[in-house]
């Protein structure tokens, strides 16, 4: 059933995952996910790990979409525990503004519709705050010089020099987390996305016009592009956090004519295959489901005898 997103162009990019994760309240009450004091880092491409990386995602959507009770919620926060262990965090400082270097900057554009503030201006020091509740003083300092600014660490974890914003040093600090508030509602959207896209697609009529499905909530402003040349010409993605990785994840998905992702008609499941005609995520459930269509066709023959 398993199926591969095809994904057009050059996607090497580099993002950074840390052994484990733990949960930590702020001063305001609002829940993070940052990394353990103990935990140590390993760089990974993204792209490598496409489906597994959207899928996880989603179905942490489609849990968050359902709860109902307190149980909910801890099955819920050990899923999104086990996808930073698994992936990182998303990289919201980055994928929630327009400025491409936030460090150093005066003030932050926040782009429309994102997780973190209604506020479509920001103090950049009050932004970045957001992201570091956690570091205590002296341990992430803001070195300003001449012609540069450089972010100084009191730990270990990569240093970028060259193409990438500095901002990617203080993402890829162990100072660094975010509130599980902000992934869980991007999970929600994603899924959410999804569910609207399968309505349109199963739907018995005829749409005259193109539909555009959740615009005002599903808009990647942030993913870019150059044209590079190797053995052939051809378009390199260029990614400032996580978040948009999966944004290009998905949307290559969901349009992809050689693959299809959907869900399991038995247990709901999202899943990728790329046989067209498939309809359950996997031979268990495709099993269980002709023995309750059996079942049930047993049932009727036997209300209709006794009629």
């Amino acid at each position: 059933m398993e199926g591969k997103i095809g994904l057009i162009g050059s996607f090497a990019t580099d993002w950074i995952r840390y052994s484990d994760y733990q949960f930590k309240t702020a001063y305001d009450g609002e829940v993070y996910i940052i990394p353990a004091e103990e935990a140590t880092f390993c760089m990974y491409n993204p792209f490598d790990v496409a489906e597994d990386l959207l899928m996880d995602l989603m179905k942490i959507g489609d849990k968050a979409l359902k709860i109902q009770e307190e149980i909910d919620r801890e099955e819920l926060n050990k899923d999104l525990l086990i996808f930073a262990r698994k992936y990182g965090l998303l990289g919201f400082i980055s994928a929630s503004a327009y400025n491409r270097n936030i460090v150093g900057e005066d003030k932050v554009l926040m782009i429309e519709n994102n997780y973190i503030t209604k506020e479509k201006i920001m103090d950049a020091n009050e932004f970045i705050d957001k992201f570091i509740p956690f570091a205590k003083e002296g341990e992430v300092v803001f070195k300003q010089y001449r012609d540069s600014i450089d972010v100084m660490k009191r730990e270990d974890s990569p240093k970028f020099y060259g193409k990438r914003p500095i901002v990617m040093d203080l993402i890829f600090s162990k100072f660094y987390s975010e509130q599980i508030n902000w992934i869980v509602n991007f999970a929600k959207m994603i899924s959410s996305h999804f569910n609207q896209l399968l309505i349109y697609r199963n739907s018995s009529s005829y749409l005259t016009e193109k539909v555009t499905i959740m615009a005002e909530k599903f808009g990647a402003e942030k993913i870019g592009f150059t044209i590079s040349q190797l053995d052939k010409t051809m378009i390199a993605w260029e990614f400032d956090s996580l978040k948009t990785a999966i944004e290009t994840i998905y949307a290559f998905a969901v349009t992809d004519e050689t693959t299809l992702i959907n869900r399991c008609s038995h247990c709901n499941s999202i899943f990728i295959s790329s046989n067209a005609r498939a309809k359950y995520c996997s031979p268990s459930c495709r099993n269980c489901a002709n023995v309750q269509k059996c079942r049930e066709k047993n049932a009727a023959n036997i209300e209709d005898k006794r009629k």
